[in-house]
């Protein structure tokens, strides 16, 4: 299943960038431990990306997943962008968690799609017979529709959320 060191380092930064993911997203923000493990995944996700970008085994050239890898890349650096710079002036706090939302949720896909490929297409196949494509991209549409479904969801319930992270924020930075 891993063809080479290329993929056992994009497979390991994936995986720490998923189980980074968790904490990030289900602890408190504006924290230092925030900030770090944050950092953490941001460079595990880099790390995976530059490995995507580099893999071919598939086709052998460029093909549409090195474009989500390069939809992923905007997202992840959109929410760093709007976490380092805080930009813009009292809106990047939302701007930051939504570009990582959906960053995390692009992982959460891939994922998918991938255990689709190397887990529920070799199954179906020797123990059911199936070996058409239909299933592959059935599964995979549905399965993806799901994984987005529940990161916009996440996203617009803690919009609320955020905007208490962003008045904790503005009264720290105004007390002198």
């Amino acid at each position: 299943m891993i063809h080479s060191t290329l993929g056992l380092v994009h497979l390991t930064t994936a995986l720490a960038a998923l189980l980074l993911g968790i904490p990030v997203f289900l602890r408190p923000k504006l924290t230092t431990t925030h900030r770090v493990l944050g950092y953490v995944y941001s460079v595990s996700m880099a790390t995976m990306l530059v490995t995507a970008l580099s893999i071919y085994y598939l086709t052998g050239a460029f093909n549409f997943l090195h474009g989500f890898a390069i939809l992923s890349s905007i997202q992840l650096g959109k929410g760093l962008y709007h976490a380092i710079a805080r930009q813009p002036t009292g809106a990047w706090l939302a701007f930051h968690y939504r570009w990582m939302t959906w960053s995390y949720t692009g992982l959460c896909a891939a994922l998918i799609a991938e255990s689709s490929t190397r887990i529920v297409m070799p199954y179906l196949r020797d123990h059911h017979g199936i070996q058409s494509f239909g299933w592959f991209w059935g599964i995979l549409a549905v399965a993806t529709y799901v994984v987005i479904a529940a990161g916009q969801y996440l996203e617009k319930r803690n919009r609320g959320i955020l905007k208490g992270y962003s008045e904790a924020l503005r009264i720290r930075t105004e007390t002198p």
